[in-house]
């Protein structure tokens, strides 16, 4: 009864497992369906941190990957592009990882390390931040706001924003020279950038190059800012003569890296990583900052965690593009499978559910028989409306292919014979209740009443 719609419903099912095992594989492997690769890149301005090693980056890839195409998403800065890809506008973003809007992000890459320096003059007597209490600290700031990495480093160490002079880079000088300032902060990179620009301005200004305060506590900020790391610069990083710095110093610093969505396929990230470590070394022949690239820390527990695909590539256990496609197929026929099974408990109960209402009907039968047999008018009237409600129900279930032609012949067989019977019982009743016409009615009535009483027989005998 139930395979009428059993195996429609199974094929449904069937094609829409298949369905959603190729749109997996589709947001998996996009490229097996197309041509090439596409892979939407924010980055700030071309000419800025990242931008460059992105130009780079896209270069080298058109050359080696021609399948892989990389598409850039140009940003006004570096937390333009966090933004977007918060909002879904691209699939990877250069971002800082300080920046809110790449929390929930996953760490492809670290392009490079931003850090945050304390320059005194060189005749200055401070050692420390300690020997600066009191002292006014200028800040080199960008579009007018503070680096979210000095505003740490000045809460750190309780500075008042009473004592902190914000200064353009052209206005580096010029505070220098009126000693505005007895101390400056400065982020950005080890090596070309706003560090190397500002101690160039300390060597024209005071003709010697600055000196690079020792952040002692170091992890101590780090532990308190789990953004931020503790990072060495090593002696004579700013070149120049005297060099700059003339010791190795620690300070804190903040990663810039490459971050994609979580839901980029673990495949396109582990690849993206391979790409990016195979392309390092022609990168850095154009774009030396490009020497400080690396791969991301495998720890769980760090900001903006590796993202798994990367993490599967650098434990080398990328896997195989046929074994996770046979992956799909097997979680396919399984769901398939208990998909299968689960079809037939619902019809099982469905079957069992028909049956019981069946034998109810049909049992019925029996008792309607007798009550066509007990006398009275009005007990033959319940009879008929109820068969007659039964035989609309055993029509309906038989259009329906809900019962089979055996089941329905036979219902509808015992059906017409109580419905004979109450026929003859209704035509004994009215002779019986009609008055005798004449002195020879006893005769004409037996002959009736005999007739009467084999069909009777003959019913319950056919019955």
């Amino acid at each position: 009864m139930h395979g009428r719609w059993l195996l429609p419903v199974l094929v449904f099912g069937l094609v829409m497992v298949l369905a959603g095992t190729v749109f997996l594989v589709w947001r998996t492997y996009p490229f097996i369906f197309s041509r090439a690769y596409v892979l939407r890149i924010a980055t700030g301005p071309l000419a800025g941190e990242g931008g460059k090693f992105v130009t780079a980056f896209r270069r080298e890839l058109a050359a080696a990957h021609p399948r892989v195409r990389v598409e850039v998403v140009s940003t006004p800065s570096i937390a333009a592009s966090a933004l977007a890809l918060k909002n879904g506008e691209a699939d990877v973003a250069v971002a800082r990882r300080d920046d809110p809007n790449a929390a929930e992000g996953r760490s492809i890459f670290v392009l490079r390390k931003l850090a945050a320096v304390v320059l005194v003059p060189a005749q200055s007597s401070a050692e420390s931040v300690a020997d600066l209490a009191g002292e006014r600290i200028g800040v080199i700031t960008r579009d007018g706001a503070v680096d979210p990495l000095a505003r740490a480093l000045l809460g750190f160490y309780g500075v008042d924003d009473k004592r902190v002079v914000q200064l353009a880079p052209a206005d580096l000088a010029a505070a220098l020279q009126r000693k505005q300032v007895h101390a400056v902060v400065v982020v950005g990179p080890v090596g070309p950038g706003p560090i190397a620009d500002a101690v160039q301005v300390f060597r024209k200004v005071t003709r010697k190059p600055p000196t690079f305060l020792d952040l002692g506590e170091a992890d101590a900020i780090a532990a308190r800012f789990p953004v931020y790391e503790s990072i060495d610069i090593a002696q004579g990083a700013f070149g120049g003569a005297p060099a700059a710095p003339a010791d190795d110093i620690s300070t804190v610093g903040a990663a810039l890296l490459l971050v994609a969505r979580p839901s980029l396929s673990n495949y396109a990230a582990g690849e993206l990583t391979r790409l990016l470590l195979a392309t390092k070394t022609d990168i850095a022949a154009t774009v030396p900052e490009a020497g400080q690239l690396a791969a991301p820390s495998t720890d769980r527990d760090v900001v903006l965690p590796a993202h798994p695909g990367t993490i599967a590539y650098l434990n080398g256990d990328t896997p195989d593009l046929l074994d996770e496609t046979m992956n799909y197929v097997y979680y396919a026929s399984m769901f398939t499978g208990a998909f299968g099974a689960m079809a037939a408990w619902a019809s099982s109960l469905r079957n069992r559910r028909q049956i019981r209402t069946l034998r109810a009907r049909i049992e019925r039968l029996p008792t309607l028989l007798s009550e066509a047999r007990t006398p009275g008018a009005a007990s033959l009237d319940d009879t008929e409306r109820e068969l007659d409600d039964l035989a609309d129900w055993f029509v309906e279930r038989f259009v329906a292919d809900e019962i089979s032609a055996e089941v329905f012949n036979s219902a509808t067989m015992r059906m017409t014979h109580i419905r004979e019977l109450i026929r003859r019982r209704r035509a004994a009743e009215m002779a019986a209740s009609t008055p005798a016409p004449a002195a020879d009615a006893p005769a004409a009535a037996a002959p009736a009443a005999a007739a009467f009483a084999t069909d009777v027989l003959s019913a319950a005998v056919t019955r």
